[in-house]
């Protein structure tokens, strides 16, 4: 088996690990009435009716897992997903809305969600799915900001290289249900089951913290884009907004959680990376899982990662990373951060390490293309030069779902309905001695 075939066997079988289903499956349970969520249990007799609700783009298999497992316990159902339903879901009203902008079908979302959480009563409970995703398919924009404004506004931070926690501090000070802001039009009992899309599973920021409660200030969202350069391009009643709420003139968001409301992790990118080892050291490679988590400029990581894979290794050794790198769009090209970096490592290779390199998002669409990630190798670079490739050409036009397509190096899994982060394979073969190369 080739390198490149060992990674992206890895990749189907951790999809398949990590799939929505699979997680709730292992984490939650039920036996009579007591709904047991990790080391939590809930009495369900104790409330008058039982409502499933979510978002994200995990929504569907979630919601049909949870489903069966509860049965008769649930009085209705309210989703909103990124993808057509596919699936059986009983009494469900299903809303599929847009990512990564937000659009109409967001409005109506966030509105259907509020209208279902003010309807509900201090004695009832609802169960919450929330996964990656979230931010765009659910929104309102504050009052004063119209839809088609808060749209430009996250197109210039989605391409002006901001990172997520950061983008999600300004949705969180321009949205109507964002920054726990949903919480607080009920007083039913919650349960929030949580597939984190951040690095280090900060409830603050994991789809912009809906029913949790927000640390940042308008102050910080302001920092933020004035940081990146781009407070100045937002539209002007999103500026007035942010200068009115570090004036006072504006409420902030919760900086409390509600009590009533609790939250549980069943999957974060933690935990992709140890299933992904586990699977790598029973395939009998070594393995080391990098702590320090991807993020960053696209090509400084490249670089770093480069001068990691350099490093002798005495055997065959994967490194495994997670995260999200950033990439400042200024092309029209098709890609995404995983394809951009991919291209950015091999465009630096010089035929001096014998690498086989995967970068994929565990959602399965990585940017604006139809694709998860590329996966090279050492013949990468000489492949491309004999069909007249040249990386850094797709690399300035921010093309590079082009150029592995020409090169017959994507990773086309389809939408996974999950959404974990990503996830980097850097498998590194020793050097060989010099007597090896001397035969």
């Amino acid at each position: 088996m080739s390198n490149k075939t060992l990674l992206q066997n890895t990749f189907e079988q951790l999809i398949a690990a990590i799939a929505p289903e699979k997680l709730i499956n292992e984490q939650c349970r039920l036996n009579g009435n007591i709904l047991t969520v990790l080391d939590t249990s809930y009495d369900l007799s104790r409330y008058k009716k039982i409502y499933l609700l979510g978002s994200g783009k995990a929504v569907v298999p979630m919601a049909i897992t949870v489903q069966n497992l509860l049965k008769e316990h649930l009085s209705h159902t309210l989703l909103v997903g990124a993808y057509p339903l596919n699936g059986t879901l009983d009494n469900c009203d299903y809303i599929q809305s847009t990512h990564p902008l937000p659009s109409p079908q967001s409005v109506q979302a966030a509105t259907a969600l509020q209208e279902a959480m003010r309807a509900m009563k201090r004695d009832d409970l609802f169960i919450y799915l929330l996964s990656g995703g979230n931010s765009a398919l659910v929104e309102l924009p504050e009052e004063g900001i119209t839809l088609a404004e808060f749209q430009d506004a996250t197109s210039l931070m989605l391409h002006g290289g901001m990172p997520i926690d950061a983008i999600n501090c300004v949705r969180k000070h321009l949205s109507q249900v964002k920054g726990g802001k949903l919480a607080e039009v009920t007083e039913a009992q919650g349960i929030v089951l949580v597939l984190s899309d951040v690095i280090g599973d900060d409830l603050h920021a994991i789809g912009s913290a809906p029913l949790y409660c927000d640390t940042t200030t308008f102050g910080d969202a302001v920092a933020q884009l004035k940081h990146f350069a781009l407070f100045e391009k937002m539209p002007k009643s999103v500026r007035n907004h942010l200068r009115e709420g570090e004036q006072g003139r504006r409420s902030e968001t919760p900086k409390r959680a509600q009590k009533h409301i609790d939250h549980h992790i069943l999957g974060s990118n933690t935990m992709v990376l140890q299933k992904a080892a586990t699977l790598l050291r029973e395939a009998g490679i070594e393995t080391t899982v990098i702590a320090k988590p991807l993020q960053g400029d696209v090509a400084a990581v490249a670089q770093e990662l480069l001068a990691l894979a350099r490093e002798p290794v005495s055997q065959t050794r994967c490194y495994l990373l997670g995260g999200e790198a950033t990439v400042v769009v200024s092309g029209e090209g098709k890609g995404g951060r995983n394809q951009h970096l991919c291209l950015s490592l091999l465009d630096l290779l010089e035929g001096d390490t014998d690498i086989t390199f995967l970068s994929a998002a565990t959602d399965g669409i990585d940017g604006n293309s139809l694709a998860a990630g590329a996966l090279i190798d050492l013949h990468s670079r000489v492949n491309a030069q004999i069909n007249h490739l040249e990386p850094g050409h797709y690399l300035e036009t921010f093309d590079s779902n082009t150029f592995f397509a020409k090169s017959g190096e994507l990773l086309v899994p389809g939408p996974t309905h999950n959404n974990l982060l990503d996830i980097v394979m850097m498998l590194i073969e020793p050097k060989p001695t010099k007597g090896e190369l001397n035969g």
